[in-house]
């Protein structure tokens, strides 16, 4: 017994020691595969070593700033704060000189020095740390070659000119609304407005949105310049005197403001220009020019940003259209036709795209590839038919990976059928049935889940399903086909025979299951009886009884029986 315990425990510690070191092994090179794929996405921390303060400091803001880095679309932003204000207080304060009085003015001065404190911190600190792009199309980033570029090829010279302090001139005019215009230069950085509306447009989630917050500024800055002016040609004739200019009744800029939007959109009644005034005329025209040129811009840029909104929902209304009028035409069942109009819906819903694949066709081979792994890269990892496998062949297969979605209760394999593909749960859930009717269910699997890829090498039968699996709800999978993973290989033979030793073992590993999970045939316990002798009584019985009797005979073969089980006991 102790001779026995101990050779079971020598087994069992050899078997645990393998698959120890089979997982580890297993382990290592499923880290190593990962590392090096993510070799291309790791960045070296520039700011190691530094204490904190300097590491704060310098991510606030670092020596080179990136011209399409976060830091540089948030200062577009504050630039165009700066600029939106000197554009709308300017002319307000030329024109309504009744807003500035000494009780405003220091709130003025305020809102003006800060924008100019904005302009010289861009002029002084950003702009000269803003990379370029050099004659080998590489970011260069050293201090001087920066400040060189900015003064030489960038904003430099408008920079300067916005900055130019005009306003000295106070000193001997004097604080007022109409000397205001000595401020007129802060309003040439308009490209300030113009980059950080495209950056918003690139970056948003709804471009839609940000192109109509700018088309509706535009058109409410010209309906402001043409009400100052209104104001101020008032002003100019005299406020009351004729029934064209301001009556002076009410709040004065929302009454001119109310007549210049009248005029850009051509609606209402307008107070007509004397026909023996010929400036009345000539403003008048101008603003109807003006009007027009609005509302011209107003619905350009309104028109444009509608069609662009749904421009892809058009697109899938018509594949819409064209499969029902297609199910119509060849008398599809009702029950078929519906499923299909729910599977498009829900498609739509769910992606805005029919091909998930064909909305990256237009980059460039290495960017799919790198968006690919960013979303794929984590799923494909975890399936162990690949542990091991070259980075490069795992890349190609992420770049394969098409995304399909499945109906609730829609079989996605059948038990027996051919398997050509292997799945990945994307999101919902697949349940592996079975039973009668496929009643019963095993197991449920959720979102990161792989089953069917031994099926892909195909080898010695091992290409036939070995359960039912059927959409529990709305279930998006993803699907690598056999032709696709081997098309991916022919420039791996490596990994294609490591794949074969693979598929070979969990067919070894299927079968023995299949064996232990066939019912054993029962074998008949064994009745031993001991060696015993031939029945002397008997024997006397059957000499003495005449030999033509039942009971002689019976006895006699009684007897037989008894001395060849005896002999075969023996033996």
């Amino acid at each position: 017994l102790r001779s026995a315990l101990h050779n079971v425990y020598r087994k069992t510690r050899r078997t645990v020691i393998a698959d120890l070191k089979k997982l580890e092994t297993e382990v290592e090179e499923n880290l190593a595969t990962k590392k090096l794929i993510q070799d291309d996405f790791s960045e070296v921390d520039p700011l190691a070593g530094l204490s904190r303060f300097k590491r704060v400091l310098k991510t606030i803001l670092p020596d080179a700033i990136h011209p399409q880095s976060t830091l540089m679309s948030l200062w577009y932003l504050v630039l165009t704060l700066a600029l939106l204000y000197n554009a709308w207080v300017v002319p307000l304060r030329i024109s309504f000189t009744i807003y500035q009085d000494g009780l405003s003015t220091p709130y003025w001065l305020l809102g003006d020095y800060l924008s100019d404190i904005i302009n010289i911190i861009d002029i002084l600190v950003i702009k000269p740390r803003q990379m370029f792009l050099d004659e080998h199309g590489i970011y260069e980033g050293g201090r001087k070659n920066t400040i060189r570029n900015y003064i030489k090829n960038g904003d430099f010279k408008t920079d300067l000119v916005a900055i130019i302090p005009f306003d000295v001139f106070y000193l001997f005019t004097g604080i007022s609304g109409t000397m205001t215009f000595l401020r007129a230069n802060r309003m040439v950085k308009t490209y300030a407005f113009t980059r950080a509306f495209d950056r918003l447009d690139a970056a948003s989630p709804y471009p839609t949105a940000v192109r109509l917050i700018r088309t509706v500024n535009i058109m409410l800055y010209l309906i402001h310049l043409n009400a100052c002016a209104y104001y101020a040609f008032s002003s100019a004739e005299g406020i009351g005197s004729n029934r064209f200019v301001y009556s002076g009744r009410g709040r004065a800029y929302i009454r001119c403001f109310y007549f210049a939007t009248k005029t850009a959109m051509s609606i209402g009644k307008n107070p007509k220009p004397r026909v023996d005034n010929s400036a009345e005329i000539l403003f008048m025209a101008s603003s109807w020019l003006m009007g027009v040129f609005v509302f011209a811009v107003l619905i350009g840029n309104v028109k444009d940003i509608i069609a662009q909104s749904t421009r892809n929902e058009d697109e899938y209304m018509q594949i819409f259209d064209a499969i029902s009028q297609y199910m119509f035409r060849m008398h599809v069942p009702p029950e078929t036709m519906k499923r299909v109009k729910t599977w498009c819906q829900f498609t739509w819903s769910s992606q805005k795209s029919f091909d998930e694949r064909a909305i990256l066709e237009y980059l460039p081979r290495k960017m799919m590839t790198d968006v690919a792994l960013n979303i794929h890269f984590k799923t494909i990892s975890g399936v162990k038919l690949f542990h091991g496998c070259n980075p490069g062949l795992l890349k190609m297969i992420v770049c394969r990976l098409k995304p399909i979605i499945f109906l609730p209760g829609d079989y996605i394999c059948r038990k027996g059928d051919v398997g050509m593909e292997m799945f990945i749960v994307s999101d919902g859930a697949v349940q592996v049935v079975g039973g009668p009717n496929d009643s019963i269910i095993f197991v449920t699997l959720g979102p990161g889940v792989c089953f069917g890829e031994i099926a892909l090498l195909g080898t010695g039968g091992m290409n036939r399903r070995t359960a039912s699996i059927k959409a529990h709800g709305f279930t998006t999978l993803f699907v690598l086909f056999k032709w696709d993973l081997q098309a991916a290989m022919k420039d791996y033979p490596e990994d294609q025979d490591l794949l074969g030793r693979k598929a070979a073992k969990a067919k070894k590993e299927a079968a023995a299951k299949q064996a232990a999970a066939k019912p054993k045939p029962r074998i008949s316990e064994e009745v031993i009886f001991p060696n015993r002798s031939e029945p002397k009584l008997v024997k006397a019985v059957v000499k003495l009884l005449p030999p033509e009797l039942k009971v002689a005979k019976h006895l006699k073969e009684a007897d037989e029986r008894i001395r060849v089980e005896t002999t075969v006991k023996s033996k």
